[in-house]
């Protein structure tokens, strides 16, 4: 019992051993395309993933690890179908923010999302002008710069949008013109973007609520000083009563306005806040691993637009299937080397046994004659073709292989072996040579060319003996055995 036990872990380390020697042996490459670039670049790597080599037009050895890394894709913009096709051999973009993009935001925006005017303000209303004598010029600073943050944000969410869905942007690109944008808010009170962008979007929400509500106490305020102007004279006419009405409805539009503005900044800073999150937490590397064991591979990287875009799409375009097109296509073609490969051909060739064939004969006077068969015999033959793949077009291996002469007198099979050329990648050629074992006539009884004899059929004083003698030949393949 205990030695088949030890019998078994001897089995079991040897086979141990042999995957663990074949996995360290195991090569290892990168691929590397940059989709800004459109370059594809070729590394060899070491056992740890570091590169070792930077390569031209490599070919991979079978069973080999490569490595697909994508850089500078966009996961906002671009998304990635991959395609594999394996087969046996012997079978424009925009340059992203500018400050014309945010000119544009801020026409639209101004154009009535904002909903905030000065002009909407009772200003033509006596009691107003006295009760806001003190405060009209502080109360339109706070509604131009509160409208000016407004048309900035909003103009910065458009503005991210557009870059995250420029697939020709990197991250780095993104973020440096997000900052850019960010710094044109000029307010003591804001904090940097540069410095925390997070603490920069709070302190912006701060800003946003303190100046609604400022506002919103000025005009309730003005509004609470009207009522007591109004009380306090006795002579109130009746177009002056139905003034005041009207100015108190507009202060109070103005309010709602107002709160509805400052809740409208307010998403569009979350918005900004929740798509910075997203792209900070964003990789634009993808990394694909493939291990090739066919001949010929055919990679097929097929970059889509994203879901994304046509969600965030601002400028009105349609949202159809048109747009998801394919923004470019690219191919990865790998050819292995190395592997063993066999293949049976039919073949035509020339067998020759030299001096060591020879066609025998009986003269006129009862001679044994003989005559050295030093000719090429053509044979019908079957081959089995056996190599290593070195490249797709041109390898070198072995051919083994039977044949039968073509002749009237068929002396019997011939067995042929020897290095081989072969040639084409699915419709093969192979070209061999090498050595032939074959049946030739040699005489019997104790016989020589020469001597006497009273037979008068050459077959009694012959048989058919192996020898060795050579060939070459041409065949062509018919399929693969593996």
């Amino acid at each position: 019992m205990i030695t088949k036990l030890l019998y078994m872990k001897t089995k079991l380390f040897i086979l141990l051993f042999i995957v663990s020697s074949m996995s360290h042996a195991q090569e290892r490459y990168r691929i590397q395309y940059n989709y800004k670039t459109d370059l594809f670049t070729y590394f060899k790597l070491d056992k740890s993933n570091k590169i070792i080599d930077t390569l031209e037009n490599p070919k991979f050895k079978r069973n080999s690890l490569i490595e697909i890394k994508l850089i500078n894709v966009n996961p906002f913009a671009v998304k990635i179908k991959t395609d594999v096709k394996e087969e046996e051999i012997h079978a424009t973009g925009s340059q992203g923010f500018n400050f014309s993009n945010l000119l544009g935001g801020i026409s639209s925006a101004a154009g009535g999302d904002l909903k905030l005017n000065v002009a909407n303000l009772p200003s033509n209303n006596k009691l107003f002008q006295q009760a806001s004598a003190s405060r009209g010029e502080n109360i339109s600073n706070a509604f131009t710069q509160l409208n000016t943050v407004a048309i900035n944000v909003d103009a910065l969410k458009k503005s991210m949008i557009a870059d995250l869905s420029n697939p020709n942007l990197d991250k780095a690109t993104i973020l440096q013109n997000l900052r850019k944008a960010a710094s044109i808010q000029e307010d003591a009170r804001i904090a940097d973007p540069n410095q925390n962008f997070h603490i920069y979007i709070s302190s912006l929400k701060k800003i946003v609520n303190e100046d609604a509500e400022a506002l919103a106490y000025k005009i309730s305020d003005i509004k609470n000083e009207m009522e007591q102007l109004m009380t306090e004279n006795k002579s109130v006419t009746r177009g002056e009563l139905l003034g005041q009405n009207v100015s108190y409805t507009s202060m109070e539009k103005l309010i709602a306005n107002l709160k509805e503005s400052s809740n409208w900044t307010a998403e569009n800073l979350t918005k900004i806040e929740e798509l910075y999150s997203a792209l900070e937490a964003s990789s634009f590397e993808q990394t694909y691993d493939y291990e090739i064991t066919a001949d010929k591979v055919n990679l097929e990287l097929q970059f889509v637009q994203s879901e994304f875009t046509t969600k965030n799409d601002t400028d009105g375009s349609d949202n159809g299937a048109a747009a998801l097109a394919t923004l470019k296509t690219r191919h990865i073609k790998l050819l292995a080397k190395g592997g063993f490969k066999i293949n049976t051909s039919v073949a035509l060739t020339l067998n020759n046994f030299k001096s060591k064939s020879y066609d025998y004969f009986i003269d006129e006077n009862g001679v044994i004659g003989s005559e050295a068969n030093n000719y090429f015999t053509p044979n019908l033959s079957t081959m089995i073709n056996f190599y290593p793949v070195i490249g797709e077009n041109i390898n070198f291996g072995g051919s083994f292989g039977v044949s039968i002469p073509i002749s009237d007198a068929v002396n019997g099979i011939n067995y042929l072996f020897g290095p081989s050329l072969i040639l084409g990648s699915k419709s093969r050629i192979a070209l061999s040579g090498g050595l032939a074992y074959g049946p030739v006539k040699k005489l019997t009884n104790g016989l020589n060319v020469g001597d006497p004899t009273v037979f008068n059929d050459v077959n009694s004083f012959t048989k058919n003996v192996y020898e060795f003698g050579f060939y070459f030949g041409i065949s062509f393949s018919i399929f693969n055995l593996n």
